[in-house]
């Protein structure tokens, strides 16, 4: 169990108090939906994507707050220097330094950044393809040419900083979608692709080779890439693969107890120092081992680690903490950027749950806020992960977690957390969490990690602790979500998977499953060639299902004669609710909220134009005997109201 002190807790900006919960009259829109009221942000931030060292200075980029700002820190005096916004994107994963000045590439644009601390100008040198584009991976080179990685198209790209030239190597890997990771020595540049393979691409003819070692399972997954000394470091689930540059001479460095080494670096003696996802360890190579040296925040996932030239080993985490571990030793020194009130800011949101008692939860990154708004206090509570979804459960909460599918309980008053451990079986994206009251379980839907297919159901009894994972639910369909009616639940499947690697499924199914006899008592496809389902509800005897793929198809399907008695298409897609009787939905692409029946001949739009609020998908949550749901405007805490 985790305990909390006072330096924990950050106190958000004061909400207005609701006067018993009832807003009255809301302002109307020029179009005439009403307009929802605003109580302050739901959620604070500084999480990071991207990170470079340059010297004792510190370079990050945020992700979830809209631009994306670039942080500046400076190591030996531990504190923010400096903060710049850039022009647009949702964050920045890659990030480099050259010459002094720091490349970024973006996300969802895919936009190419140089940004000069001297001038503090960020200018756009150029965009790496289409829309949608995220740069997941970039490198300097010793010479200092930078190369960026992408997604979807899976390329390479170069950058002759003094002349802003941008260049396309291609692919890395027939059929890769990913150049997740980039290393880069004097003679070739290196891609970590998904499924897992290390492509050495020649500067000069830019010919490709894999060196991955014969033998290397492809589905480990690969965390990290590092060069130097004629060697090639990748990190894996179970340490690092060290290999020559022709791919031979193969040697396995060992870590104990890591899920993922995320975070790389060779050290000018040639030396490994690395970051271990999940146990928050920082590890140094002792031999064919990767042994701790230090604790940093656990749970948390790795953006970068370096050695500073005096021996301090400086390391930065997802949530937006850093390490400063000091030479000599072994107790590292953590600052959390959130603390910074430029670097900090409103966050897309991760989930939201409306509590029974009137607080109000709210998902961030690697944090829960509390929310009570009829007294006007929200409080700020770390926890190790994405909150992906959360469940009121008697007087606290149950939550799942991203990316190390740890299952929590987090007591509202005082923070305190409980884990329940990690759903583990190669699960990684927590989707759904539904408290069943009649049998105490609480169930989870599951995505499984990038490259793999199969979804998981978590049955968990938070009364002892005891937790079931079952992989039978929909073979080869990631599972995004659970619609509960008496003890049937109704499990919605995306053939996507974790992604990474094709489908094997023609179409998203819908199991049952039974759950007092705990087991899948059928399966049905509502739709033929519709391969992800974001989400279902169940009213009177009807499923309501929206679609990712294709977005925003939705329909209402008779669950006794397995027919579609309606269907249509909705700005995107995002959560359905059953509240009083009636369906509502929220979809992204446009953040609406619409009724979807029962008795309607088509989607009513209840309200629009509320902003981009969610990192997830949109989420709307009724209010316990109220037409009104607590959902985001502008990134704040909102009270809508829902037809009379």
């Amino acid at each position: 169990m985790t305990h909390l002190n006072r330096r924990n807790v950050i106190q958000l900006t004061a909400l207005s108090a609701l006067g018993g919960s009832v807003l009255g009259e809301l302002p109307a829109a020029a179009d005439g939906l009403r307009q929802p009221g605003q109580f302050g942000p739901a959620s604070l931030s500084a999480a990071i994507v991207g990170m470079a060292v340059d010297g004792t200075t510190g370079y990050f980029v945020t992700r979830g707050q809209t631009p994306p700002k670039v942080v500046t820190y400076d190591i030996v005096s531990r504190t923010v220097t400096d903060v710049v916004s850039l022009e647009r994107g949702d964050g920045g994963w890659a990030c480099t330094v050259s010459g002094g000045k720091v490349y970024i590439g973006t996300y969802s644009f895919g936009d190419i950044i140089e940004y000069d601390p001297a001038t503090r100008v960020a200018r756009r040198l150029g965009t790496i393809g289409p829309s949608g584009t995220i740069v997941f991976a970039a490198t300097t080179a010793p010479d200092g040419v930078v190369y960026f990685g992408t997604y979807p198209r899976g390329e390479v790209w170069s950058l002759q900083p003094e002349t802003g030239t941008l260049t396309n190597l291609g692919r890395a890997f027939p059929g890769s979608q990913y150049a997740r990771l980039l290393a880069a020595d004097e003679t070739y540049v290196y891609a970590g692709t998904i499924p897992a393979h290390i492509v050495r691409i020649d500067r000069s003819t830019g010919a490709k080779v894999d060196i991955m070692p014969v033998g290397t399972p492809l589905d480990s997954g690969l965390g990290a890439l590092a060069a130097g000394g004629d060697r090639v470091y990748a990190a894996s689930s179970f340490g690092v693969h060290d290999i020559a540059r022709d791919g031979s001479g193969y040697v396995e460095v060992r870590a104990d107890e890591e899920y993922l080494v995320d975070s790389l670096t060779v050290t000018d003696d040639g030396g490994l120092l690395a970051l271990g996802r999940l146990t928050g360890s920082i590890l140094r190579r002792e031999g064919d081992r990767l042994a701790r040296i230090a604790q940093g925040p656990e749970g948390d996932e790795g953006r970068g680690v370096a050695l500073l030239p005096d021996g301090t080993v400086f390391a930065a985490n997802g949530s937006g903490r850093v390490s400063i571990l000091a030479p000599g030793r072994d107790t590292v020194e953590q600052d959390d950027l959130t603390n910074d009130a430029r670097a900090a800011g409103p966050e897309l949101l991760q989930s939201m749950c409306a509590a029974p008692d009137g607080s109000v939860y709210v998902g961030g990154h690697f944090a829960i806020t509390v929310h009570e708004p009829a007294r006007g206090i929200s409080r700020r509570y770390p926890v190790a992960g994405e909150a992906k979804d959360i469940a009121a459960w008697r007087n606290r909460m149950i939550s799942a977690l991203y990316p190390s599918g740890e299952v929590i309980d987090l007591d509202p008053r005082t923070g305190r957390v409980r884990s329940f451990g990690r759903i583990d079986n190669n699960q990684q994206r927590p989707w759904d969490v539904v408290h069943h009251k009649p049998s105490g379980l609480v169930l989870i839907a599951s995505a499984p990690r990038y490259g793999s297919l199969q979804g998981a159901l978590t049955l968990l009894d938070p009364a002892t602790g005891k937790m079931e994972v079952r992989l039978d639910i929909l073979p080869n369909q990631a599972l995004n979500a659970i619609a509960l009616d008496g003890d049937l639940a109704y499990i919605a499947g995306d053939t996507w998977g974790g992604n990474g690697i094709p489908p094997t499924e023609p179409t998203a199914q819908v199991a049952v499953f039974d759950i007092s006899r705990r087991e899948v008592v059928d399966r049905f496809a509502p739709l033929p060639n519709q391969p992800s389902m974001q989400h279902v509800e169940v009213l009177n005897g009807v499923l309501y299902a929206l679609y990712k793929r294709t977005s925003g198809n939705w329909l209402a399907y008779d669950l006794a004669t397995r027919t579609v008695l309606r269907s249509g298409k909705l700005s995107g897609y995002g959560e359905i609710v059953a509240h009083r009787g009636r369906i509502y939905a929220g979809a992204n692409f446009g953040d609406n909220i619409y009724e979807l029946g029962p008795g309607l001949g088509s989607a009513v739009r209840l309200h629009t134009g509320i902003g981009t609020n969610w990192y997830t998908v949109p989420r709307i949550e009724p209010v316990l005997g109220a037409r009104k749901a607590w959902a985001a405007v502008d990134r704040n805490l909102a009270l809508i109201e829902l037809p009379s």
